[in-house]
């Protein structure tokens, strides 16, 4: 195995290491402010858990979802996948969000990251995806049907915009 790959393999050890951490922590922190308060905090199953693969330049990526056990709010990080699309210029932007519809979401998007929360009864989510590749925020459509979230941008052009060349003079 080449230096590379074993470096790759390593930090994604590393990544998922600190997520089984902060992961106990949190589930440490809500059973302790259970029992201090006596509020009842698990009325429904704990939803955790992470989707791996291999990202765009041939490295190992991993996408944490489920529960945010930390906050009081009981808000789910939904599993998402990004395509890019190089023949047609665009980042497509899947999110899985069920029981939800398409008044109930709220999608905010900047080049290097969409922000996506969705609200209905007791189906709560909210999460930052960080995006592979620069996108044009106001390029975006969106799509809601079965509880699966289609999101297209196009790619942001490689230009340099608001940026001038100045003479002198």
């Amino acid at each position: 195995m080449s230096e590379d790959k074993r470096r790759d393999l390593r930090d994604m050890l590393d990544e998922l290491d600190h997520f089984f951490d902060d992961f106990e922590r949190s589930l440490e922190n809500v059973i302790r402010s259970s029992v201090n308060t006596g509020q009842k905090v698990f009325s429904r199953p704990v939803v955790a858990g992470m989707a791996m693969g291999v990202g765009p330049e041939g490295k190992p990526t991993i996408h944490f979802f489920g529960d945010n056990l930390v906050g009081p709010n009981g808000f789910r990080a939904p599993i998402y996948e990004q395509v890019l699309d190089e023949k047609e210029g665009n980042l497509r932007l899947l999110v899985e969000i069920p029981g939800v519809e398409k008044e109930d979401v709220e999608i905010s998007a900047l080049p290097q990251k969409v922000s996506l929360g969705a609200e209905k009864g007791e189906r709560k989510y909210k999460i930052d995806v960080p995006l592979e590749r620069e996108i044009d925020p106001d390029s975006g459509t969106a799509t809601l049907k079965n509880g699966l979230l289609e999101v297209i941008f196009k790619f942001r052009e490689k230009t340099n915009k608001g940026y001038r060349s100045v003479k002198i003079v």
